[in-house]
């Protein structure tokens, strides 16, 4: 199956705020699902290392992938496997997550582009997850709970 879908939202907020609440592991669990969801995220951000985001939805999960492109401020993208789609870790199997950032003056357009599903089933899925979830990190970001990144050279 060779399905894509983009989803794109303006943030009001800059580009700086908005990457950090996509790459700061403490704003992504808060973003990324409820608290009892329990949300863990395992990733050093270098390309070709593992990208992990382990919780509980019903039952534990363990969703693993690679870290394809970390560009500052402008691009991240990884591969994505769910441990609840029960299907062997092989390359055709796993479904690409890319956000690209865009200043827009005072805001960000985030635009997510998501290719590759091994299955009908999954491809809604991750369809209706980003859908909601886009939304939440939107809001997230404008009412300033973003943790920011430390401040270099100190």
């Amino acid at each position: 199956m060779t399905q894509s879908f983009e989803l794109n939202t303006l943030i009001n907020a800059p580009t700086q705020v908005v990457w950090d609440s996509l790459v700061r592991t403490e704003n992504m669990k808060v973003w990324m699902g409820e608290p009892e969801m329990e949300i863990g995220i395992e990733t050093d951000w270098k390309v070709g290392s593992p990208m992990v985001v382990s919780g509980f939805h019903h039952s534990r999960f363990r969703n693993v992938g690679l870290v394809l492109e970390f560009k500052q401020m402008e691009r991240l993208s990884y591969t994505h496997l769910s441990s609840l789609s029960r299907l062997p870790a092989e390359p055709e199997n796993f479904t690409t997550l890319t956000f690209s950032l865009l200043p827009q003056g005072d805001a960000t357009s985030l635009t997510l582009l998501a290719e590759g599903f091994p299955t009908v089933s999954i491809f809604k899925h991750l369809q209706f997850y980003w859908a909601g979830t886009l939304g939440i990190l939107k809001r997230f970001v404008e009412r300033s709970e973003v943790i920011a990144a430390m401040p270099t050279g100190t």
